[in-house]
């Protein structure tokens, strides 16, 4: 597999874009039989509706849902975490089963349905993180985190399992060497290609800025379905559900590779990418979040995105990132999106050794050897490309 997974062919569809009469974007499909067909059904999004379907006009009305955590909560989830460390078992074997939570782990999994069938967003409030230490507050991550998901995906190919996303100063690998997480920079909105449910524990806020924002995949597709067929692969109907993997870093060829096996994308597949992002952008509704905060993100209904942000000595951004997947209320994964939910949760990732939980960030950045400035990095993180 090249570094860049899922480029949208640019041979798939060879048409040219133009401005129709209103003044829309039309994306061209060249004329064959049937394909005049398809491309009216393309520009007549299905009509979708439920709890997953929300806009930029639902913003006052919109509020992920949020398990706040009382005295008792917090007691419970202690108790848990005292349990687990009695065990001497390693923090990597954190489940249910050893982190058991009687009281709290049916809301829990009430949590799960409203991820898969609800908005696709849910918050858990009310650990303080330097309450715990840096091994306890990974501990209590896993530990929730595993009445969410009961799977946990591998991140990259030298077997990391969580990610700290996260800036130091002392780094020496310049930014644009670097991860987009890895920055300050903002990030536009994608999904986690690979990923189900995306889970993020708010250890510290930025100084300034650094604001997650979410958009309804469901809703962008809803107000702007003439993309979609250009970038089908990257989204699908499944079970009625819109169903998409998008991250505009990992899409098309690398710069730094230049054997042109990936050929480079159409005018309209580029536009189309530029499409999707300028719509997400008029949806997208703030998520509020807090030191502290368990955000968990339906990672195939919801686009997220980043502001860029500036730490100081006071303050500095620090998110801890798990990739989740609930078999029991899974989807299931579209053909298309295989290939990279294979390297992360599938017989690539069985074959992943040495699967590592760091509990703090790396002290020093190792400059990857394909970066774009992409949000996730399972293909393209390491030396040894997973699915080449």
């Amino acid at each position: 597999m090249m570094p860049h997974a899922y480029p949208v062919s640019p041979h798939a569809f060879a048409g040219r874009h133009s401005r129709s009469n209103d003044g829309e974007w039309e994306l061209g499909i060249p004329s064959s039989p049937g394909r005049n067909e398809l491309a009216r059904l393309a520009r007549r999004p299905p009509s979708i509706k439920g709890s997953a379907v929300w806009s930029a006009v639902d913003r006052k009305l919109f509020k992920p849902s949020t398990l706040e955590l009382g005295p008792a909560d917090v007691a419970e989830v202690e108790q848990a975490l005292k349990h687990f460390l009695g065990l001497g078992l390693d923090g990597s074997e954190v489940s249910r089963e050893n982190f058991p939570l009687p009281v709290l782990g049916s809301q829990l999994r009430d949590c799960a349905v409203e991820i898969h069938q609800g908005s696709g967003v849910f918050v858990i409030r009310g650990l303080v993180p330097e309450k715990y230490s840096a091994e306890d507050n990974t501990i209590l991550f896993l530990g929730l985190a595993s009445y969410i998901g009961d799977q946990r995906g591998v991140q990259s190919s030298k077997g990391a399992m969580l990610t700290h996303v996260y800036e130091s100063k002392s780094w020496t690998v310049p930014r644009e060497k670097r991860h987009g997480i890895h920055t300050n920079k903002s990030l536009p909105f994608h999904n986690d290609m690979g990923c189900e449910i995306l889970a993020i524990h708010v250890r510290s806020c930025a100084a300034q800025g650094g604001q997650t924002y979410v958009a309804s995949a469901a809703e962008i597709c809803t107000r702007r379905g003439d993309f979609r067929f250009v970038l089908a692969p990257l989204i699908e109907f499944k079970s009625g559900h819109i169903v998409m993997s998008v991250d505009p870093g990992r899409i098309g060829p690398h710069p730094a590779v230049t054997d042109g096996k990936i050929p480079e994308l159409l005018p309209s597949q580029a536009l189309a990418l530029a499409l999707l992002q300028e719509t997400a952008r008029t949806q997208q509704i703030r998520l509020p979040t807090r030191r502290g905060d368990m955000v968990f993100i339906n990672n195939w209904s919801v686009l997220h995105a980043r502001e860029s942000y500036q730490d100081d000595g006071s303050a500095t951004r620090h998110l801890v990132r798990l990739w989740l997947r609930n078999s029991e209320l899974s989807l299931g994964v579209p053909e298309s999106m295989k290939t990279a939910w294979d390297a992360s949760f599938g017989t690539k990732a069985e074959r992943v050794v040495n699967k590592q939980y760091p509990v703090a960030p790396m002290p020093e950045y190792m400059e990857p050897k394909f970066t774009n400035g992409s949000a996730a990095f399972i293909v393209d993180s390491d030396d040894e490309v997973l699915g080449s």
